[in-house]
């Protein structure tokens, strides 16, 4: 198998999670913010993780096999700071939904919470689909299923919290799980996107590596931990952060 239908079909199976993490929506419609937080706080640990250890790390890694030595670094921060601020400008474009937090981006008083959500998964799953498709671009195939497993682990709540959200919406479960499934197919198309921007020239690997790691961190630090400590719920949404790095540091240590 190619490494190009590798990273389709990695990236495929991680955003097929999303929907069956929305599964026990058709069996309890209401769940706790507690449990959600929980659910968030796992999903974000996993992220952070990944974007040090299945990113930036090997990013540098690639970086020092390229350029000259003392340069390695600043190419991979350069592609951090443009996937950082790429994603800015599609937070600050787009209007979209949080959990808690107000709408952010354009004014949104005449779109549906329903469809802001739906915006606000499309951004967050970008990043995601990206970084598989940078990893098998690589050849690092271990950190690749390593990330790809990650990814699809992290999704598994992150579905979970989609389809809750859509449901207290007013939303049917079945489209609540429909949307689910959909959010998850984002991150082939962005897989592809990644992929095809390492096999452009060697010298561009590190900076892809960058980029999604600058893209990921983002999601994690402005749209999810804000989400996590705002309503007196610390101790489990900590719990589940830490929870979520304990399980990225040990999937990374027995794949790596």
């Amino acid at each position: 198998m190619n490494t190009f239908s590798s990273a389709l079909i990695g990236s495929l199976l991680a955003g097929l999670a999303t929907a069956v993490g929305a599964l026990p929506i058709f069996f309890k419609k209401n769940y706790s913010k507690t449990f959600i937080n929980f659910a968030m706080g796992v999903s974000a640990g996993i992220m952070l993780v990944a974007s040090f250890v299945s990113l930036l790390l090997p990013g540098i890694e690639q970086a020092d096999l390229i350029y000259p030595s003392g340069k390695a670094f600043f190419v991979v921060l350069l592609g951090l700071f443009v996937g950082y601020f790429f994603i800015i400008g599609i937070h600050e474009i787009l209007p979209h939904e949080h959990m808690v937090k107000a709408n952010d981006g354009p004014d949104t008083k005449s779109i549906s919470r329903v469809f802001l959500i739906v915006l606000a998964i499309t951004i967050h799953n970008f990043p995601e689909g990206l970084s598989v498709g940078v990893g098998f671009g690589s050849t690092d195939s271990s950190n690749a299923i390593a990330l790809a497993l990650a990814i699809a682990a992290q999704n598994v709540p992150e579905g979970l919290i989609i389809a809750f959200g859509l449901v207290s919406e007013g939303a049917p479960r079945w489209k609540a799980f429909l949307i689910s499934l959909a959010s998850g197919l984002v991150e082939p198309v962005a897989a592809v996107l990644g992929f095809a921007s390492t096999q452009i020239a060697r010298a561009s690997l590190p900076v892809a590596f960058g980029f999604a790691a600058g893209a990921m961190l983002f999601v994690v630090c402005q749209e999810i931990f804000p989400e996590l400590f705002r309503e007196g719920r610390e101790k489990m949404a900590t719990f589940g952060v830490i929870l979520g790095i304990v399980s990225m540091v040990a999937l990374d240590h027995f794949l790596g």
